[in-house]
């Protein structure tokens, strides 16, 4: 005969969740079933590892995580598991489950993001998911120091890399030893992907600030504002025109400037005798009428 504990783990890993119900329905004591073999996993645990979610739905139900979140030895949540397994399925249900647990970390200081970046297979659902549920989690560091953009630029996962700098992450942010997710790039080829992406955001990021102040100059002035889409398109077009002008010492575009004459012309008429002017430029002194 062998015993419920084994009989119960041995059903959730042969994803029969008929007979999980049926273990459960008659030993509710066993619902748990911490197996402290293995680092104490839960039955929630092992069906997380495994990615059966109509079986961790049905223990959540019966009341498994009712009195407290499952952790094993190593402080692992079965959100945790999923996550390194690579089950984005599971994971997202977990997460939205229990979204409280998402920036629970373990003994070594991952949390789940950090696990489902190592794993790179979490881009798709469980990543972006992780990042709604609890955004200031982008921001969390390790026993080491080490974000989330670090795990993901030292495991070479350039998809996770570009959803962490979309949402916030700070490429910039140095860990324990004062390296940046940039040096732990796995290879030349990601460091130069990782390179070019922190350039474009932070000249989307510019451009951003650029327009905020051309808005801002533009309420202070009590200049109506354009909300036409195109036009701000074309507003940013020509500033950055300019800056990049005013950078190479070159006249602003939309200027008169002639390449040949050294200066502009004082009037339109300068050197012309026409009409109210005389010969030499100047305009003729008015009679009296006498």
């Amino acid at each position: 005969m062998i015993d419920v504990p084994r009989r119960l783990r041995r059903a959730i890993l042969l994803n029969d969740l008929s007979l999980v119900k049926r273990i459960v329905h008659n030993n509710p004591l066993y619902l748990r079933n911490p197996d402290f073999e293995d680092k104490s996993n839960t039955s929630l645990h092992l069906a997380a590892k495994h990615g059966f979610i109509q079986i961790a739905e049905f223990l959540i139900e019966a009341g498994h995580e009712s009195e407290i979140a499952s952790r094993n030895n190593d402080w692992e949540t079965p959100l945790m598991m999923a996550a390194v397994a690579g089950r984005e399925d599971m994971g997202v249900m977990l997460a939205k489950r229990f979204p409280e647990c998402i920036d629970w970390q373990n003994k070594m200081g991952l949390d789940a993001l950090m696990l489902a970046c190592q794993a790179g297979t979490g881009t798709n659902h469980l990543i972006p998911t992780l990042l709604n549920l609890c955004p200031n989690i982008t921001n969390a560091v390790d026993a080491a120091g080490n974000t989330a953009l670090h795990h993901a630029s030292a495991a070479g996962e350039l998809k996770a890399l570009r959803i962490l700098l979309t949402s916030g992450a700070n490429p910039l942010a140095q860990n324990a030893y004062s390296w940046t997710p940039l040096h732990y790039s796995a290879t030349p080829t990601a460091e130069a992907y990782f390179s070019s992406m922190i350039i474009e955001f932070a000249k989307k990021e510019a451009e951003g600030q650029r327009e905020k102040r051309e808005r801002e100059r533009q309420r202070n002035a009590g200049v109506r504002l354009v909300t036409n889409e195109d036009a701000m398109v074309g507003l940013g077009e020509r500033q950055r025109a300019r800056d990049d002008a005013a950078i190479a010492g070159l006249p602003l575009p939309g200027m008169d400037w002639s390449p040949v004459e050294k200066r502009r012309a004082m009037t339109p008429t300068e050197g012309r005798n026409t009409g109210w002017f005389s010969g030499d430029g100047n305009r003729a002194r008015a009679h009296s009428g006498d």
